[in-house]
């Protein structure tokens, strides 16, 4: 009888055990690259006090990092357990992609400082800058929650000349079907003989939907990357992530063109080469800021060319999933109140229902 009081004891200290190890909770997130710096801190936000250790890619502005790994407690969620969070910025439209294939997303295995090892694991969630419906995976339907909206900007290079100021849609469609146009056509000056190049995102890049969808070009588009050794551009098959069109837009010596959201638009020549898009810019300031942006062009539908943030999970959510999805949303819209690149919903006196779409001003 002892023995088998003893057994039962040991059975549910191991049953127990199991149990305690599998409460730990972790959460995967890919998506959305413009949306980064406002993840980052909206998920420290979630820590608070409480956040264990952190592991980015660039430790010394891990806002701007593609991976970051988190662990610590969320108390307010759940309690003691040990949280691990996740995140891959991979890109809208890869995003959703991951999600409708439930394909494999390269993280950070571990938040120790300094791991760099990776670990390939499903997305639980995905942050996106445009509809569902406007990637080719619209199947099956993921719940799509709304709760921001970011510009899209078109930034010039350091080598190109200040009299290239702005570009109307239809110069964008004549450019990005030819890759590169005489400079002359954006400027009016007849002597300025010189190409002026077109840099794109990669196809997985919501911003490249945006621009495309704005402009209503739906052709296939030519483009080049800078070539830092020949120091002249070359063809580019593939397309750029942001990071590396921040980078070339830097370096260009040459004229060009490309688009990026605030984070990184900001980061090319101290946010001085942002351009207009069919004569106005996205915001009132002089030089677009790290800090704060006037962006009532945005607000009252002057600038169109912006797409709504998302979080999307499938319809399979655990209860956990969505407990964690919706303090993220919470915690979102309290950073977007005061963001320099971004708005909450809230403050926006316009609405679409596409990228691209007919922008229509909120009735009161």
């Amino acid at each position: 009888m002892k023995t088998s009081k003893l057994t039962v004891i040991v059975a549910a200290g191991v049953v127990l055990a199991a149990a305690s190890a599998k409460a730990d909770k972790e959460f995967n997130i890919s998506g959305a690259v413009a949306f980064r710096d406002t993840s980052y801190r909206a998920i420290n936000a979630l820590y608070g006090a409480n956040v264990g250790s952190i592991n980015a890619d660039t430790p010394g502005n891990p806002g701007s990092s593609i991976r970051v790994t988190w662990t610590g407690q969320i108390t307010n969620l759940f309690g003691a357990e040990q949280v691990t969070i996740r995140a891959n910025d991979n890109g809208a439209v890869a995003g959703i992609q991951d999600l409708v294939q439930s394909r494999n997303v390269s993280y950070r295995s571990s938040s120790t400082p300094g791991d760099t090892n990776l670990v390939n694991l499903q997305s639980d969630l995905a942050y996106g800058s445009v509809f569902q419906a406007s990637t080719a995976f619209s199947s099956p339907a993921l719940v799509d929650s709304k709760f921001g909206i970011t510009p899209v900007f078109f930034v010039k290079s350091v080598g190109t000349p200040a009299g290239v100021t702005n570009i109307t849609r239809q110069q964008f469609k004549v450019l990005a079907a030819n890759g590169a146009l005489p400079l002359r056509f954006f400027t009016g000056v007849a002597t300025d003989t010189n190409l002026l190049y077109y840099i794109s995102r990669d196809p997985s890049a919501g911003q490249r939907v945006i621009v495309e969808k704005e402009s209503a070009y739906s052709g296939n588009p030519q483009f080049y990357q800078w070539n830092s050794n020949t120091l002249d551009f070359v063809l580019d098959s593939t397309g750029r992530t942001s990071t590396q069109i921040r980078d070339q837009l830097n370096a260009a010596t040459k004229p060009a063109i490309s688009f990026l959201t605030g984070v990184d638009a900001v980061n090319v020549n101290g946010g001085q080469n942002v351009i207009g898009y069919n004569g106005p810019r996205a915001f009132l300031n002089a030089t677009y800021s790290s800090v704060a942006n006037d962006l009532t062009p945005v607000i009252y539908g002057q600038y169109s060319q912006w797409g709504y943030e998302h979080i999307f999970v499938r319809s399979t959510a655990s209860a956990d999933l969505i407990a964690f999805r919706d303090a993220l949303l919470g915690a979102i819209d309290t950073d977007l109140q005061t963001s320099a690149h971004s708005l909450p919903i809230s403050k926006v006196k316009v609405t679409r229902n596409a990228e691209g779409g007919v922008v229509n001003p909120v009735v009161p």
